[in-house]
């Protein structure tokens, strides 16, 4: 057998066709400015379920604030920064689609349940800090690798397997509010907790950490369970885990 390596290639993502000529465009402004640009997070694990998401995150190694607002001047769009996260949205005009960008960032946090403090990073970094495997994954938006899958922690294979993972053993410690997420996403996509994770929320759970949920994080949580088909069932199976079945 040949010493040579073998080389697989990236399993490419379904892009919903409406969505293509934009993020075409994304590539093509990303190449010529020498900018790694990526599509990031939820939109990726939709489009891998098959959903045709209208909601685009991008993220890009470098400043996405700058990067947002030359995009929104080539399209004659108008943008709204957000500077302490490193974040901005473009305004599409008459457009369905929502567009976020941001920088690549890494979190550290100063005490469980904290807010994090954010600094540049990589997309590697950028991923890490995610609350779910599934939710981890990018889509590179380079021409070379345009719609080719970046998956560093088994988010595809844990979605495939209808398993829902947290990246690390401290994450419903730094975030509690990840638990009422993991509510949703289970109910959702009809997932089970990995048994690393189950674990570890038993721990948040008995060490009190649902209640050290701010109240703006506990507010924002709140409102999206209630968007989601089934409410009830959401908070159900919140219920469920502090009881600890």
């Amino acid at each position: 057998m040949s010493a040579r390596r073998l080389q697989v290639a990236a399993p490419t993502v379904s892009i919903p066709p409406a969505l293509r000529p934009m993020l075409e465009r994304i590539s093509r402004l990303a190449g010529r400015e020498g900018v790694p640009a990526y599509a990031v997070g939820g939109c990726v694990r939709d489009w891998l379920w098959g959903v045709a998401t209208v909601d685009v995150d991008v993220t890009v190694e470098g400043d996405g604030i700058a990067f947002a607002r030359r995009l929104a001047a080539s399209l004659g769009a108008g943008v709204v920064s957000h500077a302490q996260f490193g974040t901005a949205t473009v305004k599409l005009s008459g457009a369905r689609l929502r567009l976020d960008v941001a920088s690549c960032r890494k979190e550290t946090y100063a005490a469980p349940a904290a807010y994090p403090r954010v600094s540049p990073g990589t997309l590697r970094d950028d991923l890490f800090r995610r609350d779910f495997t599934i939710n981890a994954m990018a889509m590179g938006l380079a021409a070379g690798r345009f719609g080719a899958l970046i998956d560093p922690f088994g988010g595809l294979p844990d979605l495939r397997a209808k398993r829902l993972r947290v990246l690390h053993a401290k994450s419903f410690l730094d975030d509690p509010s990840r638990i009422l997420r993991a509510a949703r996403f289970a109910q959702r996509y009809r997932l089970a907790l990995e048994p690393g994770t189950r674990a570890w929320m038993r721990q948040a759970l008995a060490a009190g950490m649902l209640g050290r949920v701010n109240r703006g994080r506990l507010q924002k949580e709140l409102l999206r369970m209630l968007d989601e088909p089934d409410p009830i069932a959401c908070l159900a199976q919140v219920g469920r885990w502090v009881k600890g079945r």
